[in-house]
């Protein structure tokens, strides 16, 4: 998983987060995926178990190639793409390439509130 730095903070337009299928949530992890990617599978599983494993995490998976705008808007360049969203929308967190379990859930445990 390769951080970028720069789109930390970049609040995404609710409209749009609803044209993807990203509904209200404590945090939602925001996947833009290829038909043939097999990075994109990986991310898809342990994206998945994560938010299995938090209570307030979705997961959204985003056929990049079915929403070229979106992609083209948020500057999504190469699959698989990992938005971590607050739940404000804001990004948390960017990153290609596969994350590591315990990776995504450090991230998210800074947005979900204490139990």
């Amino acid at each position: 998983m390769t951080p970028d730095p720069g789109a930390a903070g970049q609040r995404i337009d609710p409209t749009l987060l609803a044209q993807l299928g990203v509904q209200p949530a404590q945090a939602t992890l925001l996947q833009f995926s290829s038909a043939f990617c097999a990075p994109c599978r990986a991310v898809r599983r342990v994206s998945g178990e994560v938010a299995a494993l938090l209570p307030g995490v979705r997961h959204v998976e985003v056929d990049a190639e079915s929403h070229l705008d979106a992609v083209r808007a948020l500057g999504i360049w190469r699959t698989p793409t990992l938005l971590v969203l607050d739940a404000e929308g804001r990004v948390a967190k960017r990153a290609t390439g596969v994350p590591g379990k315990a990776q995504l859930i450090a991230v998210l445990g800074d947005l979900l509130p204490a139990a």
